[in-house]
């Protein structure tokens, strides 16, 4: 079940100057090696903050497909495109990531369920970053701002 966080907009802004104080930023550019960095950062992240492997490939998965998406479909393959992404840990066993664009709105809240699979044989290549997002993490938010889209996205650390 996904549910909704509250989520301060101040916390995070493409064009806010100050830096947030209770998390970390990644600042990447549109471009599919970019993704790359994707990984190191999720394992900073974890040491520092002791998320569990199984949370940790959750947030990897997740994250690495709502990225690759804005980069091939928000920004439709343009490079050197500004995505933000901001991990803040609000109380324990609960991680958030805030991922910001500046690419057409897209609220992947409103696309529309897809089917139960049954089998693996069922599963095709491409089509199921929603399906993700919403089996992986435990919050959605998504919020159109002034410029682009903020995307945030909670997960529970797992036992």
């Amino acid at each position: 079940m996904i549910v909704r966080v509250p989520y301060h907009e101040s916390a995070c802004s493409m064009t806010a100057n100050a830096t947030d104080a209770t998390g970390e930023r990644l600042i990447l550019q549109s471009g599919i090696p970019q993704l790359s960095r994707i990984p190191p950062w999720i394992e900073h992240l974890a040491a520092k903050h002791s998320i569990p492997d199984n949370t940790q490939f959750a947030i990897d998965l997740c994250l690495e497909e709502v990225l690759s998406n804005v980069m091939r479909y928000g920004y439709s393959g343009e490079l050197d495109r500004p995505i933000v992404v901001l991990f803040t840990n609000p109380r324990d066993n609960f991680f958030v990531f805030v991922i910001e664009d500046e690419a057409p709105p897209f609220n992947p809240l409103e696309a529309r369920e897809l089917p139960v699979l049954r089998s693996l044989d069922e599963l095709r290549v491409g089509g199921n970053g929603i399906r993700l997002l919403r089996e992986f993490a435990q919050s959605l938010e998504y919020q159109a701002t002034p410029t682009g889209n903020r995307l945030i996205i909670g997960f529970a650390a797992a036992d």
